[in-house]
């Protein structure tokens, strides 16, 4: 008599709580594909740029599981807990916004198909950070760092807090958890935290890039009522705040990096906004192109800051 596990009853219970499928074609469903849209690879880039950040110029790191496992953490797990509970709460909101369905903004799910993603969430972020901690040994960390990154995430999403919506008090708290993914980095590869330059860098990087993104979805936020920063300010002003903090980065870039190409890049990226969002303007589709094309060029800077250990501390 074979006493092990059966496999169809384990089949059966992880899908009660994991998709099943890739693509499953069904509105009441939530299969794989719909779950990778969540973590939102378009942004993936941004992860990529704040976990290698403490690591830099640490060759030595590639040869480590820990440095990979911490990586695919970053990139699947984490920016599921981020985005995919956002997604989770603005799920009425979203329904109306013609951005979503995609891999660069996020899925476009129902109520029926997120019905078990908190719980899958949870899975993903509770195991990952197990594994982590048993990897590196680090186990008092990874339990504070997984409870600063459930409770900036549970007020930036969920009542009675709900950031999000309480402009402009959803800042500070992007930029408490975009420095998680660099506290992670700093964890998982036992590594010193990272210069007073990248701090205000990254302050000045995750402002703009909110209200930018803020920017992008201020037609259905407006329509809905959502207080955001950038409904707060207006949609033009919001342009300003954009281009003062591409401004602002610009001088942070220059007086604690003396590095021509990031100074280069920071000059372009102010350069390239006023041009395309202020004078000439541009649709949702050419706002997807362009960044696309950012996303390619920024890869190519992440690897130039870390093979020089830009952003290091020392």
């Amino acid at each position: 008599r074979n006493c092990g596990p059966n496999p169809l009853i384990a089949r059966r219970l992880l899908g009660m709580f994991f998709p099943t499928q890739w693509s499953a074609r069904d509105p009441k469903v939530l299969d794989w594909k719909a779950l990778v849209k969540l973590s939102r690879p378009g942004w993936w880039l941004v992860t990529i740029w704040l976990y290698l950040a403490p690591t830099g110029g640490r060759y030595d790191l590639l040869a480590s599981l820990p440095f990979w496992c911490g990586l695919v953490y970053a990139l699947f797990p984490l920016n599921l807990l981020v985005y995919g509970l956002n997604d989770y709460t603005d799920i009425a909101i979203d329904a109306a916004n013609d951005r979503k369905g995609n891999f660069m903004y996020g899925a476009k799910c129902t109520p029926e198909q997120l019905r078990t993603l908190p719980q899958i969430i949870v899975v993903f972020m509770v195991g990952g950070a197990t594994g982590l901690a048993l990897l590196t040994g680090k186990y008092v960390e990874m339990v504070q760092w997984l409870v600063l990154c459930f409770s900036v995430n549970l007020a930036y999403n969920v009542e009675p807090f709900r950031l999000s919506s309480k402009g402009p008090f959803e800042l500070p708290c992007v930029v408490a958890g975009f420095a998680g993914c660099t506290w992670l980095g700093i964890i998982v590869n036992d590594v010193p935290t990272c210069s007073t330059g990248f701090w205000a860098h990254l302050t000045c990087l995750v402002l703009r890039t909110q209200i930018w993104t803020e920017l992008l979805d201020y037609a259905p936020d407006a329509a809905c009522g959502r207080r955001t920063t950038s409904t707060l300010v207006g949609e033009r002003a919001s342009q300003v705040l954009v281009v003062l903090l591409l401004f602002m980065e610009v001088l942070v870039t220059f007086y604690f990096f003396d590095d021509w190409l990031m100074r280069l890049f920071s000059v372009l990226g102010l350069v390239v906004f006023i041009g395309l969002e202020l004078v000439k303007g541009t649709s949702d589709r050419e706002k997807k192109t362009a960044m696309k094309m950012q996303n390619a060029v920024g890869l190519s800077l992440v690897l130039w800051i870390w093979h020089k250990a830009i952003f290091a501390g020392r």
